[in-house]
């Protein structure tokens, strides 16, 4: 026990009082925490020495109908029950955006006053179960016992109406309130334990079996456990919450069924965190067994009630859940982390109870510890498999090691009191056998494969026969249509012909459609990618794509938005373009072509049509001369997709289009900045509009943009002192497009490499002429010779800093031409081909001494540096 009734405080005494007057009346309850293999054991032992005529559960009253689902014979956990709702709320706008487009004008005493609107959306949670959840084997043996089921919880759609739940799929067992708790925080540190988990583990899993079968202290343990952490929140945090609310809907259904049937025995099993307030709740009930008039009026009352339940806005469906999503350690906020590892507890659990009935002798510590054993040789083989192929085979871990991590989880269980091993003995006994040195030093996929072991893969299964959520059934369906084979789990290859089979293009647009959503279903391998202009020719995409439950449960999680896969598309196109107005957002002509595409890829032409005259807009305002010209590219794209796409607007893009190097010619004047890293950036955007220019259609009179664009060049000339790589690379593409000749060309490099200039601007000129044109090297005598001279004259302290400026510039040539210009160099200053040999063999005296003399001075210097050891590596 973990405290004795007179240690508590005095409303916890008060309430195991009103509990034994509960027992007295024939009401049982059961404490427990959601997935506890312990709780899980003490309920079967609870339900078989009581046999209930009823048994309630904590989940929400609209479950019932789908017992029949639950109960049915292909059922096997892990499975979850989803619950969707539709509900209004009322969407507040401040006067200022109420008089958005409106006329009138108006005047409010208080401006921060709130109108509002209603809008419908779709709030979504998950109830799962596993084969060790309380809840899962309370209905189990309800079922063995012919015992009446009952679920006592408000409906979803009612606690969805009250703002319990975050906005995104959630647990509806979550224990949140027990891990922020700071009587648990205060007594791990008591107990020397990390967190609640371990906590828990301490004194409820690692009990003997026989005291969890003492289901009358264990669950008394339970409450006072969870009870304590409840004492810390007040009653107006709660039914803020909504805790309370839920909990009066239990405590009602509980005085109901009584008052209706005095003689029922009532199993009560409920989250430890509630089960005070419905100790409490009950007693001041007063549960007088009524009369056979009141009997009969409160039986026609329940008889109405669940008349309407069926009518509430509650749906509801059975899904396969797997131990990877039930994991806490992956983010779900209720229950034990590591199911896989408690699985086998459970396991254990029940071949104890059935060894004991059959009067074995196995002790609870032989169990744990063979289970430990079984873990710890998965473990070690799943190590071994990876550092197999990560380091060899010399580096497998032994047998030492193995019998090391043995021992120490042994004998680590020993000194904390446990009765047997667990999940934290287990994990510590690895960290001290299989990590030497520091823990920090672990690669990350060493506990990545003690992750995955304990916690586990399974997937559960359902009936073949019932519903499904709507989207669920409509992918699905739309898979088929399209001849999917979604019969396996195994990866398979569609080759798709985009070009010249109407029904292939559907089924492109709708693969797309996933993978926009990241449903997992399929991952493209070959194709044109029009986001980013390659392989626009190929006729044929390649996807690779699995039905999985993974997808099953992706589209489930989904479906919290919406019942249309196309719906929850446009929204999230929607939320996408609604970001662009947020501040610091500054290209938005980039982004919104982005966006364009992804909609023409899914196949949306009126919401592609209604973003082309929003990016008209933002040509107009977007400032950035490079999202003007990335958005150029991809209209392009776009425009020589239009055939595959279907762009029923091709007149509104083309035009688009040509407005596209218009609006950047106006942006050139941004390539005079002088940072060099800035510089580069102008570089690549002044080719990348180059090369847009090149490639516009016929229809846009490409020939006179290009002249303007010249034109505009030459206008920047004088500007561009400090920006000398963008000079050099305006002078090559003058040249290259025969804007200037071979003598203006020289006469320009002249002026750049005049022996006055600053190595910084030559170098920074030089690489913009080599990076548009390398040949310019090869074809420009002035340019070879002017470089020879500056270096000439230059002395060596400058040649060493403009060296790796050369070295980056030349970089751009080819073994080939790097070998004309030597040989250029070379006859110019008369040296024979073999002078220029890289290897050499003959050697004289004075270069030896040379030679010895240099590695002696390195040597020296090594030495001084204390580098010395760091060379031996």
């Amino acid at each position: 026990m973990i405290m004795s009734r007179s240690q508590l405080p005095q409303r916890l005494q008060h309430a195991l009082i009103g509990k034994d007057a509960l027992q007295q009346q024939q009401i049982y309850f059961a404490p427990v925490r959601h997935h506890s293999p312990a709780c899980s054991y003490a309920v079967r032992q609870l339900i078989n020495q009581i046999k209930p005529t009823h048994v309630l559960i904590e989940a929400p009253a609209s479950f019932s109908s789908i017992l029949d689902e639950l109960l049915h014979h292909e059922t096997e956990p892990p499975i979850a029950i989803l619950c969707q709702a539709d509900i209004q709320i009322a969407k507040y706008l401040n006067n200022e955006e109420q008089a958005i487009g409106n006329e009138q004008d108006n005047e409010k005493d208080n401006d921060n006053e709130l109108l509002s609107e209603t809008e419908l959306i779709t709030r979504t949670a998950f109830y799962p179960f596993c084969s060790y959840s309380p809840e899962w084997q309370a209905m189990q043996l309800a079922k063995k016992y012919h015992a009446n089921i009952q679920f006592i919880d408000l409906p979803w759609a009612e606690q969805a109406v009250q703002e319990m739940m975050p906005k995104h799929d959630a647990s509806l067992l979550c224990e949140t309130y027990l891990k922020h708790s700071e009587y648990i925080t205060q007594l791990a540190r008591k107990l020397h334990c990390r967190d609640h988990d371990e906590v828990w583990e301490h004194l409820f899993e690692l009990r003997d079996f026989a005291d969890i079968a003492n289901w009358r202290t264990f669950f008394e343990d339970t409450f006072i456990w969870c009870a304590m952490a409840r004492l810390e929140y007040t009653a107006s945090s709660l039914e803020l919450e909504g805790s309370s609310q839920r909990e009066q809907h239990m405590i009602t259904a509980i005085r109901q069924l009584k008052q209706s049937m005095p003689e029922a025995k009532i199993v009560v099993v409920t989250g430890g965190f509630h089960t005070l307030a419905l100790y409490e709740g009950l007693a001041n009930a007063k549960l007088i067994v009524p009369n056979k008039a009141k009997i009969n009026k409160v039986n026609q009352q329940r008889e109405a009630k669940q008349w309407q339940n069926k009518n509430d806005g509650d749906r509801t469906w059975l899904i396969r859940y797997s131990f990877e999503r039930l994991d806490a350690l992956n983010g779900y906020f209720a229950g034990m982390p590591s199911p896989a590892y408690y699985q086998e507890v459970w396991q254990s659990m029940l071949t104890y109870e059935q060894n004991y009935e059959q009067n074995q002798s196995q002790t609870t510590q032989d169990h744990r510890q063979a289970q430990a054993l079984q873990f710890l040789s998965n473990i070690v083989q799943q190590l071994r498999k990876q550092q197999s192929v990560d380091n060899g085979a010399n580096n497998e871990i032994g047998l030492v090691p193995l019998k090391s991590a043995i021992e120490q989880t042994y004998l680590l269980a020993e000194l904390r009191g446990h009765c047997g091993p667990g999940r934290y003995d287990l994990l510590d006994g690895i960290q001290s056998a299989f990590i030497k040195g520091s823990i920090h030093d672990v690669r990350g996929e060493f506990w990545q494969i003690i992750h995955r072991t304990l916690s586990g893969n399974q997937f559960g299964k359902i009936p073949s026969n019932i519903a499904s959520p709507p989207l669920v059934n409509e992918v699905y369906a739309m898979l088929k249509k399209y001849r999917f084979k979604l019969d396996d789990t195994l990866p398979k290859i569609a080759h798709i012909d985009i070009y010249r089979k109407p029904e292939h293009r559907q089924r492109s647009r709708f693969l797309h459609l996933l993978a926009f959503l990241d449903v997992g279903f399929a991952e493209r391998l070959d194709g044109p990618n029009y986001q980013y202009g390659t392989r626009l020719t190929i006729m044929f995409e390649d996807w690779q794509y699995q039905w999985t439950p993974m997808v099953e449960a992706k589209l489930i999680e989904l479906s919290q938005q919406g019942t249309r896969l196309e719906h929850i598309a446009l929204q999230k196109l929607h939320l996408l373009m609604e970001s662009l107005t947020e501040d610091g957002i500054t290209q938005p002509c980039q982004l919104v072509v982005q966006i364009m595409l992804k909609a023409a890829l899914m196949g949306f032409p009126s919401y592609f049509t209604a973003l082309l005259t929003k990016l008209s807009k933002y040509l107009d305002t977007d400032n950035t001369l490079s999202s003007l010209v990335d958005c150029g590219h991809r209209l392009l794209y776009l425009w020589q997709g239009r055939d595959f796409l279907a762009l029923n607007d091709s007149a509104t893009l083309l035009a688009l289009l040509a407005k596209v190097p218009r609006q950047a010619f106006f942006l050139l004047d941004t390539l005079k900045q002088s940072d060099e890293q800035q510089q580069q950036e102008n570089f690549n955007t002044l080719l990348s509009l180059r090369d847009l220019l090149n490639n516009l259609p016929e229809q846009l009179n490409s020939k006179k943009l290009k002249q303007d664009f010249y034109f505009n060049l030459q206008r920047l000339q004088p500007l561009l002192t400090q920006a000398p790589l963008i000079r050099g690379a305006i002078d090559s593409l003058c040249y290259l497009d025969s804007q200037i000749s071979q003598s203006e060309l020289d006469e320009k490099i002249k002026i750049a490499f005049d022996l006055g200039a600053q190595y910084e601007q030559v170098s920074s000129y030089l690489t913009g002429l080599i990076q548009c044109s390398p040949e310019l090297l090869i074809q420009s005598s002035q340019l070879l010779m002017s470089l020879d001279e500056l270096l000439v004259h230059w002395d060596q302290e400058k040649f060493i800093q403009i060296l790796p400026d050369l070295r980056y510039a030349f970089a751009k040539l080819t073994p080939k031409q790097n070998a004309t210009i030597a040989e250029k160099i070379a006859k110019k200053y008369h040296i024979k081909k073999q002078s220029m040999d890289f290897e050499q063999y003959k050697f004289s005296d004075d270069d030896l001494q040379k030679t010895l003399a240099l590695e002696f001075a390195i040597c020296q210097y090594i030495n001084q540096q204390q580098l010395q050891d760091w060379f031996k590596r």
